[in-house]
């Protein structure tokens, strides 16, 4: 486990079935995704952070089913025409090996960053959380947006190499 001078949360990315999954949107999109090789490391990190009783955030994409909710220049394009990402829908779920628990936190988003519009940064403030710990896929763009706004929000950052 890791050790911190500080009181972390981990926040996991993105881990569901349209970005990830062989049948999901982004597949069908022909966009590469195969979380094969950071599922197990995900695991343990969860394993990790509930047994000693850290908090868990799950943060998933999902529009409303008109996609009014999504960015304007983002519009009418294939993933719209393949529904992709509805809430509610198997594409929105998070992966079934990574299944949250009953005190995990799941919130969604409609952007590329966890803190645009969502209510993670006071959950995090409330928790008393001042480090977050970042896995997930998109590394080059969920993630990353999600780490330079949490770095300007005053957060200590760790993002986990073999869990992007």
């Amino acid at each position: 486990m890791f050790q911190f001078d500080s009181s972390p949360a981990l926040i996991v990315v993105d881990m569901q079935n349209g970005f990830c999954h062989k049948d999901g949107s982004f597949a069908r999109l022909g966009i590469p995704t195969d979380p094969r090789t950071i599922v197990p490391r995900i695991n343990e990190l969860l394993s990790e952070f509930r047994a000693t009783g850290l908090p868990v955030y799950f943060l998933k994409t999902g529009y409303k089913a008109d996609y009014s909710d999504r960015r304007g220049r983002d519009r009418h394009d294939r993933l719209e025409q393949f529904q992709g990402l509805l809430r509610g829908s198997w594409d929105a779920d998070i992966l079934e090996e990574l299944t949250p628990e009953a005190a995990d936190n799941v919130i969604n988003k409609t952007r590329n960053s966890c803190f645009f519009r969502t209510s993670l940064e006071t959950t995090l403030r409330e928790r008393g959380v001042d480090h977050v710990v970042l896995t997930g896929v998109g590394t080059d763009v969920c993630v990353e947006t999600t780490a330079r706004d949490a770095y300007q929000l005053d957060f200590a950052v760790t993002t986990i190499s073999d869990a992007t």
